[in-house]
């Protein structure tokens, strides 16, 4: 986005902040805490990775540092937050029987990361949490092709990329480069139908012409789904395993868009109820809402941000997306409610999650 069209949401953003540092010190966000207001709502956090290495550099807005989370347990547990199951905390929202303070947990993709650092981290601090879990690459256990090719790019930010096989011409790998380059690389991807094996080729070339280490990357499971073995391991653990599709893809047709659920929900390895999903990069269509109902599926989360209340469609409830760039003011006003209650920028969902 150009610096012009960023200035009115760098602006907001200011205000916003300010405006929730206001409330904190006035005592605001702590009173609000204890209302009735807020015991009628449910707070669901959503995060999608813990750094293994420089994940949060690279993608801030999906990677979080392991001390950041830390720190977020930390003061889900002085702000006495009830963190409760998922399942719970659907009925109890509509039965209007939550707890004070009510948070859920909920991890999408169930990426490696969340097995060596996430799950032994709820564990120190006794938390419930859910992983919507993908499965594609669960069983074909190489990085993901979308989010590895992006931080390949971005770990050969300092050179020049000349792919002719590929790429239409060569690229500089400044920042508007790099998104070039992998929306080129993708296309190409893409429009040959490549397998998951042939994808794999593709990152360890471009790597290659990078002169990063791809092995290494792959030795140390950056960028990996968890395995079947190790999502039988945290289930087995009380770690609550939902479906999230099998290709992280979903269909503007009913028939592929159910095939998606059988599939993966055919390959959890978990003996829960399957019966909650989460959107793939939040993406939603409307009839999507009768197709899953239809499928016994009790509720579904989107990326939208907000708070759930009884008035929420359970298959539409709305989540707060934690990264790197939310300050802990900011989520401890989250947290009260108050953050639910600033003005916010309308989330733009993306058709790259549509089957083709």
């Amino acid at each position: 986005m150009a610096p012009s069209r960023l200035r009115p949401f760098m602006m907001l953003r200011k205000l916003k902040l300010a405006t929730v540092h206001a409330a904190n010190a006035l005592g605001i966000c702590s009173a609000l805490m204890k209302t009735q207001w807020r015991r009628q709502r449910l707070l669901i956090l959503s995060y999608h990775g813990v750094s293994l290495d420089d994940e949060h550099l690279w993608n801030p807005g999906l990677y979080m540092h392991r001390e950041q989370l830390r720190e977020r347990f930390t003061a889900l547990k002085k702000w006495r937050a009830n963190v409760i199951p998922l399942d719970q905390a659907i009925s109890d929202l509509y039965s209007g029987q939550l707890p004070e303070r009510s948070v859920v947990l909920t991890f999408d993709d169930g990426m490696y990361d969340f097995y060596a650092v996430a799950h032994p981290l709820l564990k120190e601090f006794g938390f419930p949490s859910t992983v919507y879990l993908t499965t594609y690459y669960s069983g074909f256990n190489r990085p993901v092709f979308d989010v590895m090719c992006s931080y390949l790019l971005w770990k050969g930010r300092a050179c020049r990329l000349r792919w002719p096989e590929v790429l239409s011409g060569e690229v500089n790998l400044d920042e508007a480069g790099r998104e070039i380059a992998d929306q080129q690389i993708k296309a190409f991807a893409r429009e040959r139908g490549l397998s998951g094996h042939e994808k794999d080729v593709l990152l360890a070339s471009l790597a290659e012409r990078l002169r990063v280490d791809y092995e290494d990357l792959c030795r140390r499971r950056i960028l990996h789904i968890m395995t079947p073995d190790e999502v039988a391991q945290i289930a087995a653990g009380g770690t609550d395993i939902q479906l999230h599709t099998h290709r992280h893809r979903v269909s503007a047709q009913r028939e592929p868009f159910l095939q998606e659920l059988h599939d993966n929900r055919s390959r959890i390895p978990s003996k829960s109820s399957l019966r909650h999903f989460c959107y793939p990069g939040g993406f939603y269509l409307p009839q999507f809402v009768e197709w899953l109902r239809d499928d016994g599926i009790l509720s579904s989360t989107t990326c939208e941000p907000g708070m759930a209340s009884k008035k929420s469609n359970p298959l539409l409830l709305p989540r707060l997306v934690d990264h790197a760039g939310i300050p802990r003011a900011e989520f401890v006003a989250w947290l009260s409610g108050f953050g639910s209650l600033l003005p916010h920028r309308a989330r733009q969902m993306s058709e790259g999650y549509l089957l083709d």
